[in-house]
């Protein structure tokens, strides 16, 4: 059985299993009731993973004040609808930008797979919303957390910055060259993705949480040496790949899919049976250049 395991004190890092890749939920102690960061991919690891681990610690859903989503796709929104079924108390607080996505995130997937249907997974056959009791803006507190606005994997992605120890909560906004499933990092929005890493450079990081064991450098950074080494390694990351898609362009190479598989090979990893998390990435940044061009 899987276990909250501490990453740094009052901060407990649960990983969810998921297709492909375990998925994070954040246990976040303090003197308010507890929050959790994400719910896992779906209703029933609710049940079978998040509820048996919190009773290892002596709690229940009940005992959750709040549960915040990084972002609004299905492997971190997945277990929301059913925590609220088990617990009614537990209130959910999401990014302004994410209020229609969280009250429909089933047809947020289904978008997203709508640019290249041939090469999609199928969407989640279940994916249920909720109505957010709280619309978050950058910059605001959920007890010790700030809201962090950090847009680039895609438009309402946030972090939360435990204020107590420098922790930073990320979920997917730090990608690196992105999952095991991925097969590279996925920006739908390349240019905020570069702004938020800028940012986040400038802030008061010791210690950094993600969502998803990212390439090559893995879900944790502990200490502020490590933190801004993982987003300077993201730094790269991102400069490598634009490039690439670049050059590609330049050498007459356009086609989404083709540049899509050879990106997945530049920077080592596995290409994935369907590619659509790959071709969003190329086809951003091949838009980026165009705007830049213009």
């Amino acid at each position: 059985m899987e276990s909250f395991s501490e990453v740094v004190p009052d901060v407990h890092l649960l990983k969810v299993p998921f297709t492909g890749v375990w998925t994070g939920v954040t246990l976040v102690l303090s003197d308010d009731a507890p929050i959790l960061v994400d719910s896992g991919g779906m209703r029933e690891t609710v049940d079978s993973t998040i509820v048996p681990a919190l009773a290892e610690l002596g709690m229940s859903l009940s005992d959750i004040g709040w549960v915040l989503a990084t972002h609004i796709h299905g492997d971190h929104v997945g277990g929301i609808a059913r925590m609220r079924e088990l617990a009614p108390s537990i209130k959910v607080g999401v990014l302004r930008e994410s209020d229609e996505r969280m009250r429909d995130p089933l047809a947020y997937s289904r978008e997203i797979r709508a640019k290249f249907p041939e090469h999609s997974a199928a969407p989640p056959p279940v994916l249920d919303g909720v109505v957010p009791d709280r619309l978050l803006a950058d910059g605001e507190a959920v007890g010790p957390l700030q809201v962090i606005h950090t847009p680039g994997h895609d438009t309402d992605a946030c972090c939360f910055l435990d204020t107590r120890s420098g922790t930073l909560i990320t979920g997917d906004s730090l990608q690196l060259n992105g999952t095991i499933s991925q097969g590279c990092a996925l920006l739908f929005d390349p240019e905020r993705y570069l702004t938020s890493l800028q940012r986040l450079l400038t802030l008061p990081i010791h210690n950094i949480v993600c969502g998803h064991p990212y390439l090559p450098l893995g879900e944790l950074a502990i200490g502020e040496e490590a933190s801004r080494h993982f987003l300077a390694t993201c730094l790269g990351c991102y400069e490598h790949d634009r490039g690439f898609v670049a050059g590609m362009g330049a050498a007459g190479v356009t086609d989404v899919h083709h540049v899509a598989q050879a990106l997945v090979a530049a920077v080592g990893g596995v290409e994935p049976p369907k590619l659509f998390l790959p071709m969003h990435t190329v086809a951003a940044y091949q838009e980026a250049d165009r705007r830049a061009s213009r």
